[in-house]
């Protein structure tokens, strides 16, 4: 009996930081192109869920016999020290006008985004991710007063749906520091550019 391969090293995350969005500008089976990155101050917590995760079974010859999974669909809730009206009026498709003030129009849509951060893991290396299509939903906003010498700080939310490119059927990247030939040139420019995959030729 051969002896299993050993595991690869194991570090739970502790960290997040350099939050950074790019607009997707042009996603067809021919042309794939982003916006110039926009970097996200203030970041607490993000949760990737997926929302669709549940494969269909085909049972046939009395046993299970094929598993489809359906196409990803991905959801993203990312809480913020604060959402700033011009994130807001960027990633929701509202307007500020002329005198500094944000408007909302039921016919806004929000633009499609690639989203990308990294997370600091408990042995001082980080992980890489990069989601790449997704919309961010109109905000849930709360105000609460002030209790005496309490104080309820407020954050601020945005949940976004993440799904597949029509270009290639990606939707996420991710990479740990020092594994897998990931290199510290690779991590140093990993979050300047929405990551294009390289692979080697057949």
């Amino acid at each position: 009996m051969s002896e299993p391969i050993a595991s690869p090293a194991v570090s739970s995350t502790v960290g997040i930081k350099n939050v950074v969005l790019a607009a997707l500008t042009e996603d067809t089976e021919a042309t794939l192109s982003y916006d110039a990155l926009q970097l996200l101050a203030g970041a607490i917590d993000v949760q990737i869920a997926p929302q669709n995760a549940e494969p269909d079974v085909q049972y046939f010859d009395d046993t299970e016999g094929s598993v489809v999974y359906p196409d990803p669909e991905i959801k993203v809730t990312m809480e913020q020290a604060d959402i700033p009206l011009l994130l807001q009026e960027k990633i929701l498709g509202n307007t500020i006008d002329e005198n500094g003030v944000l408007i909302r129009r039921a016919s806004d849509s929000p633009p499609y985004f690639a989203l990308g951060f990294k997370s600091e893991k408990s042995d001082g290396s980080y992980r890489y991710v990069w989601l790449y299509k997704g919309r961010a939903t109109p905000l849930t906003e709360q105000y609460h007063t002030k209790e005496g010498k309490t104080v309820t700080r407020q954050t601020g939310k945005i949940e976004w749906t993440f799904i597949k490119r029509t270009h290639d059927g990606e939707y996420q990247a991710l990479a740990d520091d020092g594994q897998n030939g990931f290199s510290p040139a690779k991590a140093a420019t990993f979050l300047q550019s929405v990551y294009q995959p390289v692979y080697a030729a057949p």
